[in-house]
């Protein structure tokens, strides 16, 4: 057994989360070298705002919760 504890992998975003660099890149987003964790903009494909349609912020973060009724796993 192992002294590391294991890396537990986020749960997956909502299918309706976007940012320039999803767009242009696809999934290798976070290969884009204008890509800033944290800085950078993320809209909703739903409101084409960074509200959602729940009147929740939109991010990265909050985006993975699955509690939102907004939510629709990617």
């Amino acid at each position: 057994m192992s002294d590391t504890p294991e890396m537990q992998e986020p749960a997956p975003r909502c299918i309706h989360l976007s940012c320039k660099s999803m767009v242009v890149y696809g999934e290798a987003f976070e290969m884009d070298p204008e890509y800033q964790a944290g800085l950078t903009d993320f809209w909703c494909v739903c409101t084409s705002r960074s509200v959602g349609p729940d009147g929740g912020s939109v991010s990265m973060d909050v985006c993975r919760n699955r509690e939102r009724p907004c939510y629709r796993e990617y």
